[in-house]
């Protein structure tokens, strides 16, 4: 029997169904016309799909702010819309993963009208409430600050209280203390894998609890966090962060889900540094089966800071742990656009992604090259953008529309055949680079951004070394060259990414093989004994097999 999992061998997709194929011309995506794209993705190589929130939700934040976790939201489709797009995924072979957020709920949820009323309602301990201080109790009760920042706490007048929200105050927290709410949310789980589903992708999974003692949490010089800190906004989130009652949430979660078969998976997200993600996986790996890891998202064009990425990630998790990175998401700006939209370097970053060991997911438009996207202010929509601290408007600089503008498919002016009009206004505007970067366009050319995305991925399903093969960095002369190998039975693959801006000749009489990929378009399969010639910002992948 294979001992590795389905989850370990595929490449994941991230749809944000908003933004992916509207059916029904109202400038918004559905699930009918997700449907109608499955084909695209199949041939594109994608083993399983991410969708970000289509369950019933005032649209706050975009689905994030659910209202009903076992109803489909009417402006993405009906259940049996679901049911069409699970049924013909798994007969495409392609798995799906829903986007389950057990943090909090919608302000508007049937559980927090209840629990607002007063303290004595049956709902009353179903989010986290709390006195305030100060003579009339409206100061709120400790330090600690939102994720996005300004106070956890929001005050509400009818409950004489604060209520606790770690993102949006539109977005209040369960109270998982609460059996009552914890055995809810694990039925919700117990409803999806009923009906088919092939795991979460679990939103904030890190801040399901928070200390009952209500303790400040420490000071902090940082304003931002960095790969080594998850101290924030002047302040370390000791007590509202990984504890460990959320640790053995995860561990709960996982043994649900592995009581079905066939296996389903558990991806969580979570915002602080690796070895405090670490901890999510179960200190035998009885958690969470995957967890993302940021920092390739964050990290600069530099070998040398990839390179720690990829140590740091190999020393926490190795086998049987299992690693999982992207480039981009619907909270991060778009890689090609962090690389000054340079098509070379983004190829560059993609075979990284591809070829390191774990589990790697593709953002939709990634394989077009979708630029970020610099949003008018009479069309913002992210209420993050609307936010204002210590009365200054600063949410603008974390407005996320950028990165969520719809996929463009054609080369249609005003909605790049997003919607079946053309005449259609799509919910985010698409930008001039719409008329290159789209599928349309660059299935037609052969030298195209999306043809390199369907060769690597072929390479990739055909390649055991890349999916499931060991991995060791290896040492190079050239600080401008990141060089590692994959190996699996027979297998041997070394990849070797140069960096620089220039042509870069390495001598190394011990590598006898041949080219059998690179980011550049022609592929030369004469064998290499002495030497290997890299053009500037190309990425190959050598197969050394004896």
């Amino acid at each position: 029997m294979d001992k590795y999992m389905w989850w370990q061998k595929a490449v994941f997709y991230q749809i944000y169904p908003r933004s992916f194929k509207d059916s029904t011309n109202n400038g918004i995506g559905d699930l009918k016309g997700i449907i109608s794209k499955l084909d695209y993705l199949k041939e594109l190589g994608i083993d399983a799909i991410w969708y970000s929130p289509f369950f019933m939700s005032p649209q706050e934040d975009f689905g994030y702010d659910i209202t009903a976790y076992d109803k489909i939201a009417p402006e993405y489709g009906t259940m049996d819309d679901f049911k069409l797009l699970l049924e013909k995924s798994h007969a495409l072979g392609i798995k799906m993963i829903l986007d389950l957020v057990l943090n909090h709920t919608s302000d508007k949820h049937p559980w927090f009208l209840e629990s607002k009323k007063d303290q004595s309602n049956p709902k009353a301990d179903w989010y986290v409430w709390k006195d305030g201080k100060k003579k009339n109790g409206k100061k709120p009760p400790n330090n600690w600050k939102s994720i996005i920042g300004g106070s956890m706490w929001k005050w509400n007048e009818k409950r004489g209280q604060f209520y606790l929200h770690q993102f949006l105050p539109c977005q209040p927290d369960l109270n998982w203390r609460n059996e009552e709410v914890k055995q809810q949310m694990f039925d919700y789980i117990e409803y999806w894998l009923n009906k088919g589903v092939d795991g979460f992708r679990l939103d904030i999974i890190h801040t399901l609890f928070e200390d009952n003692k209500f303790r400040d949490n420490p000071k902090s010089w940082r304003l931002f966090p960095s790969e080594s800190s998850s101290a924030s906004l002047f302040q370390n989130p000791r007590y509202t962060q990984f504890l460990p009652e959320t640790i053995e949430i995860c561990k709960s979660i996982r043994k649900i889900v592995n009581n079905y078969s066939p296996p389903r998976m558990l991806v969580g997200e979570a915002t602080r540094e690796p070895k405090a993600i670490r901890s999510l996986y179960g200190a035998h790996n009885d958690g969470l089966n995957l967890v993302f890891n940021f920092s390739l998202c964050n990290t600069d064009f530099n070998p040398k800071k990839i390179t720690k990425i990829i140590q740091e990630s190999e020393s926490l998790l190795p086998e049987p742990y299992w690693p999982c990175f992207c480039l981009s998401n619907h909270d991060n700006k778009r890689m090609i656009s962090k690389l000054g939209n340079n098509e070379e370097k983004m190829r560059l970053f993609t075979l990284l992604l591809l070829s390191i060991r774990g589990t790697p997911f593709i953002y939709y438009g990634e394989e077009v090259g979708m630029h970020q996207v610099k949003i008018p202010k009479s069309q913002w929509s992210d209420p993050i953008a609307f936010l204002k601290f210590f009365k200054l408007p600063i949410g603008r600089f974390f407005n996320r529309d950028g990165c969520r503008t719809p996929m463009q498919w054609k080369p249609v002016e005003n909605n790049a055949g997003f919607s079946p009009n053309s005449s259609i206004k799509p919910w985010l505007p698409v930008p001039p680079s719409l008329m290159t970067q789209n599928v349309e366009t660059q299935l037609n050319n052969k030298d195209s951004l999306l043809k390199f995305y369907h060769d690597l991925l072929k390479f990739r399903k055909n390649s055991l070394a890349l999916q499931i093969g060991t991995f060791s960095l290896l040492s190079t002369a050239n600080e401008k060259i990141l060089t590692y190998k994959r190996t699996f039975g027979d297998e041997k693959l070394i990849i070797i990414l140069n960096f620089s801006n220039k042509v870069v000749e390495i001598v190394n009489p011990t590598i006898d093989g041949f080219k059998a990929f690179s980011t550049k378009s022609i592929i030369d399969h004469n064998n290499f004994v002495s030497n290997i010639i890299l053009d500037k910002f190309e990425g190959i992948i050598l197969d050394i097999r004896s």
